[in-house]
């Protein structure tokens, strides 16, 4: 649940840390929380504990910030299992801006700006979900699903073939590859996997009627061409 709460009028709290961002999503109980200005027990002992932790590093001769790149690689296999940006900041106690922006760390470049320990250590700490059952499936972005559907049409591959394969409804797939936002992480995983095992199929060699498939292509080919033009 996003931070609702008002503070005391009595509690001068500096402009600069007033200043949330409009869709932020930290929540009570984050060390952020209380850098942005909250005075609620649980926000102040989270930044407490976190300044406590930084200080210990610093004395251990540790850096307070490190590569983002062993957090990106930890979350990315997370979300392969199963779990969404959300579901890894509400493990990981972070605000889901953070770990989406770790999740965007690109693999290759010096550019990318260091992350805090602390948060490097609370993404890596976050457990392997079993992939069957990932607690909360959460939502992600249908861009890829969106790719992967439009490249099973294009192969030939009817929405009503994918959708049985999928145990969706026809619309639904139409939705997710035209114009669905975000869609169900196992959807997405599932839509992965269908690509995976369907692309470098021939359709008439299954049952798909040549009619049909020249159809799908055609429509492929007009929902390529229409947003170009």
């Amino acid at each position: 649940m996003p931070l609702t709460g008002e503070q005391p009028a009595s509690v001068a709290v500096p402009a600069a840390r007033r200043r949330r961002p409009r869709r932020s999503s930290v929540r009570h109980g984050q060390a952020s929380c209380a850098d942005y200005g909250c005075t609620r027990a649980e926000c102040r002992q989270a930044a407490l504990r976190a300044r406590r932790q930084r200080n210990q590093d610093r004395a251990r001769g540790l850096s307070a910030r490190v590569p983002p790149y062993a957090a990106a690689r930890w979350a990315v296999r997370l979300r392969e299992q199963g779990m969404s940006a959300q579901d890894i900041a509400d493990r990981a106690g972070l605000s889901v801006t953070l770990v989406r922006r770790v999740l965007r760390t690109p693999t290759h470049g010096s550019t990318v700006r260091d992350i805090a320990r602390t948060t490097a250590d609370a993404i890596l700490g976050v457990p392997l979900p079993h992939r069957r059952n990932p607690g909360a499936p959460g939502l992600t972005d249908s861009a890829e699903a969106s790719r992967l559907l439009a490249d099973l049409a294009r192969a030939g591959w009817p929405a009503t073939t994918l959708a049985q394969r999928l145990n969706v409804n026809p619309r639904t797939v139409a939705e997710v590859r035209d114009k669905r936002p975000r869609l169900h992480l196992d959807l997405a995983l599932r839509i992965r996997r269908l690509h995976r095992d369907m692309i470098g199929l021939d359709p008439a060699g299954y049952g798909i009627h040549p009619t049909d498939i020249a159809r799908t292509r055609a429509a492929a080919t007009r929902r390529t061409v229409t947003p170009a033009a």
